[in-house]
């Protein structure tokens, strides 16, 4: 038992540690973008996000706001975690996917920021209900499977023609975790498909009182 849960968080804690830190940094200058062009729009660039967020949040509020269906919800949801997987089996991982990562970082703070911007403390109440409740699970999702994934592609890069099969990556483990992923995935998914519009309902009455 203790091989098993030793051999499930090897690679994030051990071997790919490094590339848990490129992804968290690459993460993080996305996100720190995504800031920073966020409080920056002025003139009418301002004004058009600050029509369209108080469009949404009426619609939220008179219960019109139009609910994505949910193979629309599944699609934005997986596609990150979908696309990480797969780069994982190519050596073109190693430029893919702190690419994506950065990408998930930047509209995630753009998002965020424009919320904080356009009605402070409130909007980041907002902000949390809508992107951060399926966030806590979808996040450090695609921490570890970006991590495993890129470390994955680095040894497919550095693998000499002839080496056996025995050096790829690809193992019990590495699918575990996964599968792992994928379950923190579903989870952030239904809170998003059936918490989350009762929260910025309730959230956008207050609001706009």
């Amino acid at each position: 038992m203790g091989r098993a849960v030793t051999g499930f968080w090897w690679s994030p804690t051990t071997e790919g540690t490094p590339t848990l830190v490129v992804t968290a940094v690459f993460f993080a200058f996305g996100g720190l973008a995504g800031c920073l062009i966020a409080l920056s729009v002025a003139g009418g660039g301002a004004e058009a996000l600050q029509i369209y967020l108080e469009s949404f949040l009426a619609a939220a509020q008179t219960g019109a706001m139009t609910t994505p269906s949910t193979v629309e919800v599944l699609w934005r949801t997986f596609r990150w975690f979908l696309a990480v997987f797969l780069l994982g089996f190519t050596a073109l991982g190693i430029f893919g996917i702190p690419a994506l990562v950065s990408a998930r970082g930047f509209f995630l703070a753009f998002s965020v920021a424009a919320f904080a911007q356009a009605y402070g403390r409130r909007g980041l109440t907002i902000a949390f209900f809508l992107m951060g409740i399926p966030g806590l699970f979808s996040i450090p999702a695609l921490f570890l499977l970006s991590a495993q994934s890129l470390h994955a592609s680095w040894r497919l890069a550095l693998r000499a023609p002839g080496q056996g099969r025995r050096e790829l990556p690809y193992h019990r483990d590495y699918f575990l975790r996964c599968g792992f992923c994928a379950a923190a995935v579903c989870f952030g998914f239904l809170l998003e498909r059936y918490l989350v519009p009762v929260l910025v309902t309730g959230a956008a009455n207050v609001m706009l009182r």
